[in-house]
């Protein structure tokens, strides 16, 4: 119960700090409140294949969340830690898959990543391939989660799916953010949005 409110509490001053400082508690609390979600995980044991490659997520996502903080700009290094992150997620919801995949959900998913390519694609210049190639892996973690949970109608699955589609919300509106144009609250969803979606993940190992 404790370690759940630490987790709301420095992801609180994270975005507090990004409005109104001071520096180093932005620098702090971004990292440390994925520390408090790796101790979690942690603590399951990992004796498991799933809790292992969840974790490996975790630690590529706060090496990434390191990268994207940093004054001077290292998003394609940030990027690419997401991307493995992502990779880690998709084997480990894979990996529950249990029964007949359905069809209609990768077409929602890939469609919904092919208009915001297309919104993005005027501002991406030459980042166009890697930001493609990273939608693309986010659908795919996306509908990894959604077979998941429509095969299993677990309520780890379905925290798994919660969590990936809010993960996806959170990455395009930093990609409209930072491609199309910052604007004041940006921040705050982004990162709120970012906390609960990696907290919702780390709930699989729970249940």
């Amino acid at each position: 119960m404790w370690v759940w409110l630490a987790i709301f509490l420095s992801g609180l001053l994270h975005i507090n700090a990004a409005y109104h400082g001071p520096k180093w508690q932005f620098f702090f609390f971004k990292p440390f409140t994925m520390f408090l979600l790796l101790s979690i995980t942690w603590q399951t044991g990992l004796t498991g294949f799933y809790q292992q490659v969840i974790f490996t997520g975790l630690l590529f996502s706060t090496v990434g969340d390191v990268f994207l903080m940093l004054p001077k700009d290292r998003f394609i290094q940030g990027l690419a830690c997401f991307f493995l992150a992502h990779v880690a997620y998709s084997v480990a919801f894979w990996s529950q898959l249990s029964g007949s995949m359905v069809w209609w959900l990768p077409a929602m998913l890939f469609g919904g990543g092919i208009i915001v390519f297309l919104l993005l694609l005027p501002a991406l210049g030459r980042l166009m391939f890697p930001v493609a190639v990273y939608i693309v892996m986010i659908a795919q973690m996306t509908w990894a989660a959604g077979e998941f949970w429509l095969t299993t109608h677990s309520t780890t699955g379905l925290l798994a799916f919660v969590g990936a589609l809010i993960f996806m919300a959170s990455d395009t509106v930093l990609a409209v953010d930072r491609f199309r144009g910052p604007f004041k609250r940006s921040t705050s969803i982004i990162m709120s949005s970012y906390y609960l979606a990696q907290t919702l993940i780390v709930a699989t190992l729970l249940f």
